[in-house]
């Protein structure tokens, strides 16, 4: 069974992966999924050189990401540019993960795919449960702002860049707020992955 974990941008999600590994269950993260994809020699990187120009790439080749993300983020041009180039070669990336994991692993393992944009990028369609963490705008933005040293404009830019939350509740099978308490995310994860091992049984068969 696979559970897709998703919710706005610093919200908490990373946290509840966490959570859900230390207790056993399988983490596929979406976002190191696309770190593999822009890799020097990737087909994807070129792309993106190719669509926003060299400026982009660092002397040793790599991607400079946060440039990037500063003009993607003031752009919904050029974040849709982005998302059409990455998008499908990371949902080829973690499918693939899935798949290995499927073949390799006891029928009844709980895989957990981590993605802030599972539902915009429709890889909801790969998950079996769906689990939505929220937050508080205002937390987000103070969250990103301590944790990647964003001003509050790029911060606020970044989260009105995401899916509302109601529209991502549209699809959830379970929800929890990452602003909880760590002892109630702990009770939560705890009560959703029980759910999600139940269903991998029955579904072994």
């Amino acid at each position: 069974m696979v559970l897709g974990l998703t919710g706005g941008i610093a919200s908490g999600k990373t946290t509840i992966a966490r959570m859900f590994a230390e207790r056993g269950a399988v983490v596929l993260n979406a976002d190191e999924a696309g770190h593999e994809i822009v890799r020097p020699g990737e087909p994807a990187l070129a792309e993106i050189a190719a669509a926003f120009g060299p400026g982009y790439l660092r002397e040793d080749g790599t991607l400079d990401r946060p440039a990037l993300g500063a003009h993607v983020f003031s752009s919904r041009s050029a974040l849709a540019t982005l998302n059409r180039i990455t998008h499908p070669r990371i949902a080829k990336r973690l499918l693939k993960n899935i798949e290995y994991i499927a073949n390799t692993r006891p029928p009844s393992i709980v895989l957990v795919v981590e993605a802030a944009l599972l539902i915009e990028a429709g890889w909801n369609t790969m998950v079996d449960r769906v689990l939505v963490v929220s937050a508080q705008p205002s937390t987000q933005v103070r969250r990103l702002m301590a944790r990647s040293g964003l001003t509050r404009r790029e911060a606020e830019s970044r989260v009105r860049a995401q899916l509302p939350l109601r529209e991502r509740l549209r699809h959830a099978d379970f929800q929890v707020s990452g602003e909880a308490p760590l002892p109630d995310l702990s009770q939560v994860v705890d009560t959703i992955l029980l759910r999600m091992r139940q269903l991998a049984r029955a579904q072994a068969g």
